[in-house]
């Protein structure tokens, strides 16, 4: 009777996606929260002019179906053009800015906040406009993805709140950028900005009605296994949201407690939060969340082996991610569907996905937030410091000038005569040097682009030719039939297909390098992740397994990388090959240093071979490319049976 029970509130919450993702424009008028209504209200008995536009901008700032607010968007763009006032006109378009994000078109949103944000800035009585608009910039940079863009546009609003004592803003900013490097995997450096943003007042007020923090501090000690902390944080955000009755913070805060449940081998106790959550959901009616909370979904299933049921959902919030353009969701609803490949059995799906969640990483902007969050923040920092030296010397200055003319009045023409002089030289001097710097800058950047467009040309060069060509090799070696009587032609016939193979797979690994100017330890742990899921499927005898304890990421050079890569690869094969194990495990950890290592239970290896001029070509090729990516390795025996391989870095 409990199985019977659990199906059925399942069977409930399948029911209720449904209804969010396929008859949300039924349940539009049921859906609203009383605020919302009360202001649509309110709109249609106003009378057109200015008091309607203002309303309309309000009511595009909720959570409404962007359909449901476009009649209202285009009323108020024809009164504002009936009027013929140009700030009417920029009112308007700030409600059409709103549609525009509600519809997650962030091309047309950046365009028209490009166009909003050139004139605000210009006018200093509207600087809390103008900071506001900034703000939802890099958030729309966030929703599409283009992270790097996103963090710099935050430093810039920190900047501007900090002139502004906007303390608000600052919570707010600061959290946002937590936000953004838990989307990019950055546990560490997002939990201590997330700290920040808790640290940034003593007054209480500022963090009423904000749940987004608590639950990214929830999100961010759950991803780091501090549970007692993620737990209580997301208790804090629940209550927090149902004090002040907002949704949109409630919805997110149970969504993020189903995963810190799932995570932590809880899914039963998930459930409950899923399904309120969902039915929260149907009144805001946001792809954005909707496509979180299906990843949420399916993660639940893949841990309570209904994989069937998680790969449906799975491909549903895929559809739904690609229908919305919604980037930065994407991979989230991968993962949750190559948990459910994986806990299916189906191993080549599982494979294929995590491809894709390699590809779509790749197609992200690669970059350590760290340090260029710590050098946007040093940059901001020395002009402040520049500015109020400046202002310093210049209250300096004009003391003297008063000094000098009362006791001196007779010699004041000629002394601010030598003043200018100095100023007019000193500055045709910096001028100059600015200049002979911006030159050199742009020299740097054009020898940099064009080693850059060199690189992608031969990886494209190779992508078109050689891979073509051996792509083509391989499919018509299909088509080849050997006679069953001729043993010496078979056994060369499949030589032959094995190394075309081999010459395609190691056409992409290069490939993949030449793509890139550098790359981080996390995007070579992705690419061993697929070389593992490939020859798995050769070996079905042997599990095969590879684990990251990655605290801080490190960045390595294409060719460093490309070298650890085969390293890793021919400790695998070798594994495979010569030492009969059943488990072969390898592990990435980073911190200060990194470490890579692969361990087996097989038959084990007298590392002495190496030193007596042994151990076949393989291993010495192993400790050649070790030393072109500045690193050492070392094999020794595993103390439970096998061998350990360590790659252990030298140069950071």
């Amino acid at each position: 009777m409990i199985i019977l029970e659990k199906d059925f509130h399942l069977y409930m919450i399948r029911l209720l996606l449904f209804i969010v993702l396929f008859m949300a424009p039924l349940l539009h008028a049921t859906g609203q929260t009383t605020a919302v209504d009360s202001m649509r209200q309110l709109l249609d008995k106003q009378k057109p002019g200015e008091g309607y536009i203002t309303e309309v901008v309000k009511l595009a700032e909720q959570n409404l179906d962007p359909d449901t607010l476009l009649p209202y968007v285009i009323r108020a763009e024809q009164i504002a053009v009936a009027t013929g006032k140009a700030e009417l006109i920029r009112l308007a378009e700030r409600g059409r800015l709103n549609y525009y994000v509600r519809r997650n078109d962030h091309d047309s949103a950046l365009v028209l906040l490009e166009s909003l944000l050139g004139h605000y800035q210009k006018d200093k009585s509207r600087q809390s406009l103008y900071l506001a608009l900034l703000f939802l910039k890099s958030k729309v940079y966030d929703r599409a993805g283009q992270f790097t863009l996103a963090l710099s546009t935050m430093i810039d609003v920190i900047s501007q709140a900090e002139e502004l004592r906007d303390t608000l803003t600052l919570v707010q900013v600061r959290t946002g950028i937590g936000w953004v490097q838990l989307e990019m995997g950055q546990y560490q450096e997002a939990l201590q900005w997330l700290n920040k943003a808790m640290a940034t007042s003593s007054n209480p007020l500022f963090y009423k009605n904000y749940g987004a923090l608590y639950s990214n501090l929830a999100l961010a000690h759950n991803k780091l296994g501090h549970v007692d902390s993620a737990r209580y944080y997301i208790d804090v955000a629940i209550r927090d949201a149902r004090q002040n009755n907002n949704l949109v913070f409630l919805a997110n805060a149970l969504s993020m407690q189903a995963r810190i449940f799932i995570d932590n081998h809880q899914a039963p106790l998930a459930e409950q939060s899923l399904h309120e959550a969902l039915m929260i959901r149907k009144k805001i009616n946001d792809p954005f969340y909707i496509v979180y909370d299906m990843s949420s979904l399916a993660a639940y299933y893949a841990a309570n082996n209904q994989p069937q049921k998680g790969i449906l959902l799975g491909k549903e919030g895929v559809a739904l991610a690609m229908e919305s353009r919604l980037t930065s969701q994407l991979m989230m609803i991968y993962q949750a569907l190559a948990d459910n490949y994986k806990a299916a059995g189906l191993n080549e799906a599982y494979g294929e996905t995590l491809e894709k969640i390699l590809r779509l990483k790749d197609s992200f902007n690669s970059i350590n937030s760290s340090k260029m969050l710590a050098d946007l923040l040093a940059n901001r920092a020395a002009v402040r410091q520049e500015k109020l030296i400046s202002e310093q010397k210049l209250n300096l200055t004009l003391k003297n000038y008063w000094l000098t003319g009362t006791i001196l009045f007779a010699f004041m023409a000629a002394a601010i005569g030598i003043l200018l002089f100095r100023h007019y030289s000193r500055k045709k001097k910096m001028e100059m040097e600015m200049a002979l710097a911006e030159e050199k800058r742009n020299a740097e950047e054009a020898i940099r682009k064009a080693e850059e467009k060199e690189r992608v040309r031969i990886a494209s060069d190779l992508h078109d030719n050689l891979g073509a060509y051996a792509a083509s090799m391989v499919s018509n070696l299909n088509y080849i039939r050997i006679q069953e009587n001729d043993p010496v032609s078979s056994a060369a016939f499949t030589e032959l297909k094995n190394n075309s193979g081999s010459v395609i797979s190691q056409l992409n690994d290069t490939i993949w390098v030449l793509r890139k100017e550098s790359l981080t330890l996390t995007a070579l742990s992705d690419r061993v992740k697929l070389f593992i899921s490939r020859i798995g499927r050769s070996y079905p005898d042997t599990r095969l397994e590879v684990t990251e304890y990655v605290e801080q990421d490190q960045q390595l050079s294409a060719a460093q990388a490309f070298h650890l890569y085969r390293v890793v690869q021919e400790g695998v094969n070798n594994a495979l090959k010569h030492s009969g194990a059943s488990l072969i495990y390898v592990i990435i950890e980073s911190n200060n240093h990194w470490k890579i290592s692969i361990t087996d239970n097989g038959k084990g290896f007298d590392p002495g071979l190496l030193t007596n001029g042994g151990g076949g070509h393989g291993l010495h090729t192993m400790q050649e490319r070790s030393r072109e990516s500045g690193c050492t390795i070392n094999w020794r025996p595993n103390s439970s049976g096998g061998t350990i391989v360590e790659i252990v870095s030298t140069t950071n």
